[in-house]
């Protein structure tokens, strides 16, 4: 059988013609067997069925080629998208969190362990506020009398943090969450902001601003852990992943400018 450059030499010749015929593949192969019935002696010049046989072994070879270059864009279309499905990560530090793509089944459970989650931190909020006040009670004397001085100014909000002028924050016996609006006039992105969190440091503000918040926690937090994002363009909130519990903020502890 001829080869793909000898197959291919007709192309164009055969393309112009097969856009002539307004019936397809049915009328361009009818013009095909006219011209050698007209032409030739293709049909009668042979011995009996020596036309069909040829017609026979010209379709199965094509169809052959066909099906197997069929099967060869179908395995391919198989491999990519088999592929699209793989995480492509790079190459992870010591104790660095590894991505892993999740079935079906296993995001069904992962989701079901965070509404568990949250529903439990719901009601830790709703349970700790006396926690939290044994937690305070352990500090030193100078911490407890500071305490008392901040009492006399503020009471605690309703999620056992505080409101203050400049930031707001709240709490549970696992984390705590802060929320420090920017009174600008844009909308803010994250180039426009600072947010540094260490194990017992944390500093928000704007860029080239004197920080809202810049001071030392009372104890570490699991910065791995820890986020933060902008809200609504104005706001910036702040994640922080207690330690075993311990006290991150004391009730009325002002940091910056609180």
């Amino acid at each position: 059988m001829a080869g793909a450059a000898e197959d291919e030499r007709f192309d164009g010749m055969l393309l112009a013609m097969a856009q002539q015929h307004d019936g397809g593949v049915q009328e361009l192969v009818n013009t095909f067997f006219s011209f050698l019935r007209r032409k030739t002696d293709f049909f009668v010049g042979g011995e009996s069925g020596a036309a069909e046989k040829l017609i026979h072994e010209a379709f199965n070879h094509h169809n052959k080629l066909s099906r197997a270059t069929q099967e060869k864009i179908e395995a391919e279309k198989r491999e990519a998208q088999k592929r699209e499905h793989v995480v492509k990560q790079k190459p992870m530090e010591r104790d660095e969190p590894r991505i892993t793509e999740l079935t079906d089944e296993e995001a069904e459970k992962l989701q079901k362990e965070i509404d568990k989650n949250k529903a439990e931190r719901k009601n830790e909020t709703d349970q700790s506020p006396n926690k939290i006040q044994q937690l305070e009670s352990q500090k030193d004397e100078d911490e407890d009398v500071e305490d008392e001085k901040d009492k006399g100014k503020l009471k605690p909000n309703s999620g056992n943090g505080a409101d203050l002028p400049y930031y707001r924050w709240t709490q549970t016996l696992s984390e705590v969450d802060l929320a420090v609006p920017f009174p600008v006039s844009f909308r803010l992105k994250g180039k426009d902001v600072i947010v540094e969190i260490k194990r017992r440091r944390m500093t928000v503000g704007l860029k080239g601003q004197t920080p809202i918040l810049d001071g030392e926690l009372f104890n570490e937090v699991k910065v791995e852990d820890c986020s933060w994002l902008i809200e609504d363009g104005k706001v910036v909130t702040v994640h922080l992943e207690k330690v075993r519990g311990q006290l991150v903020m004391k009730m009325f502890f002002k940091m910056g400018r609180g």
